[in-house]
């Protein structure tokens, strides 16, 4: 009979169940919101098994938890795991849904949020560029390790606020506004060269319209943006994987910015 491996049972000894409880709780905040971990197409189950394999595999580098005096004394640590795994996984997503917002942004300067008035078919859903560029964001966050280098951070995260250490939850507002101004200074890099481009079309447009009063500068700017929009798109690519990977790469460093407020 196969006996369970000495090093997975010295990990679940009693004296470390709530440091495991306290790690599965933390673990299941990052599996909420980090990108690729939180998606819907991962079974629960799945996700579970994950959550429970990595407690075990990083139980024996976390500081121990002192065992709590009271059963009731454990909702709130817990409270506090799950909120600390939530905000290093908004850490990594605020990354995605920047590129996604950036793309919202580019599609409503290149005219394409008329789409859905002017669909054929009402029943249709149109969309514009920007579930294409959370695509692509999605694939260069993984193609890059990202979410290897956010298990990375979760790892350091365990001595920078020990599990069951309790948390200042005062600080969840500075958290907020740097995760709010990361989000947008990011959607900001990615949609500024498209921004640009097209706000000098227009520009040019308004004096061509001024110079040729005949010409109905309504009816050209709609293919005029859109074709200019999408080819500066597709020029720019390369400076929206430049900017994942630049984010990518300070993960760790931001996620560790992000929970010094949370410290006693």
């Amino acid at each position: 009979m196969v006996g369970v491996p000495d090093f997975l049972g010295a990990a679940l000894t009693p004296e470390k169940w709530p440091t495991f409880a306290l790690l599965t709780g933390r673990l299941g905040g990052l599996m909420m919101t980090a990108p690729a971990w939180s998606g819907t197409s991962m079974p629960r189950l799945i996700r579970t098994a994950l959550t429970v394999v990595l407690a075990i595999l990083l139980l024996p580098a976390a500081p121990a938890a002192a065992m709590p005096e009271h059963v009731l004394d454990l909702p709130l640590p817990m409270a506090a795991e799950i909120a600390i795994g939530v905000v290093i996984g908004l850490a990594a997503a605020v990354l995605v849904q920047a590129v996604g917002l950036a793309g919202e942004v580019m599609s409503m300067q290149m005219g394409l949020s008329i789409a859905p008035a002017l669909a054929p078919v009402p029943e249709m859903e149109v969309v514009g560029v920007g579930p294409i560029t959370t695509t692509l964001a999605i694939l260069i966050y993984l193609s890059l390790g990202g979410h290897l280098m956010l298990l990375r951070a979760f790892a350091d995260s365990l001595h920078t606020l020990p599990p069951g250490a309790g948390i200042e939850f005062t600080g969840g507002g500075p958290v907020a506004s740097a995760l709010a101004g990361q989000l947008f200074s990011c959607a900001a890099s990615v949609a500024a060269p498209v921004m640009v481009t097209l706000l000098l079309t227009n520009i040019a447009l308004a004096i061509l319209s001024r110079a040729v009063p005949q010409l109905n500068a309504m009816m050209v700017s709609f293919p005029l943006t859109i074709g200019v929009g999408l080819l500066m798109l597709a020029v720019s690519l390369p400076n929206v994987s430049a900017v994942v990977a630049r984010w990518v790469q300070e993960l760790p460093a931001s996620v560790n910015g992000l929970l010094v407020p949370f410290q006693h």
